[in-house]
């Protein structure tokens, strides 16, 4: 499996890069460990300043500077057309470097509706891979502990001055991405929180749209953290 690591980028980490108007640099994607350098940057991120833009939600293009020439776009993630309505999923269109139609990505429930559901779908229509947000035990071990923060808050004032790890209030992130039917073909991405890394079969999945759902998913859990 190819391997690729995304990183949000933010104020405080003094990785800033310009973006177009109309548009925030917002995050980066690159490969290698996390301590990494302006080689190992496979992307950045850009996001619209707009909740329902006209363009595209977010744009992603080659490193400035790198040796290959200009930057190039390697993908775009747009709403369709008329926005999301009232429906219950919400769906987003993926188009390839030179404009190219690249699947589209659907973010629902899972058909027990207690997960978060996260679905890519290739060009031609079918689903390619479904992906569900945190393990059943995850979020049984999350709930389960939830009447004991209060408990953990005051432990830590008074041995350290401070409360719990971060860690400790965040909702279960861990996804695996599997072919559907479930057992025909195996994990094709996953996503490990602890280090915020994906990772992927590149042989099986298209780049541009399993760069588009890193992009999305990862933008979903920091909102929700």
């Amino acid at each position: 499996m190819s391997r690729t690591v995304f990183n949000i980028s933010r104020a405080q980490d003094a990785r800033q890069f310009a973006a177009p108007p109309g548009y925030q640099a917002w995050g980066t994607l690159f490969s290698g460990k996390f301590d990494f350098t302006d080689r190992d940057v496979l992307a950045q991120v850009y996001r619209s300043e707009e909740e329902s833009p006209r363009g595209p939600l977010f744009f992603l293009t080659s490193p400035s500077g790198a040796p290959s020439g200009p930057p190039r776009t390697i993908c775009t993630i747009s709403l369709p057309t008329g926005g999301a309505g009232q429906r219950k999923e919400r769906e987003y269109i993926v188009h390839g470097p030179a404009g190219d139609y690249a699947g589209r990505i659907v973010h629902g429930r899972s058909p027990s509706g207690i997960r978060q559901a996260w679905r890519m779908h290739t060009p031609s229509g079918d689903q390619a891979v479904a992906g569900y947000r945190g393990t059943l035990r995850g979020w049984f071990t999350y709930w389960a502990a939830l009447p004991l923060w209060p408990l953990f808050v005051v432990m830590g004032l008074l041995h350290d001055g401070g409360g719990p790890s971060t860690w400790m209030w965040d909702k279960p992130q861990r996804i695996v991405w599997r072919s559907r039917p479930r057992g025909l073909g195996g994990v094709l991405m996953r996503f490990t929180s602890g280090y915020s890394s994906f990772a992927w079969n590149a042989e099986r999945l298209d780049a541009s749209l399993t760069h588009a759902q890193a992009v999305l998913y990862f933008a979903s859990v920091a909102k929700d953290s």
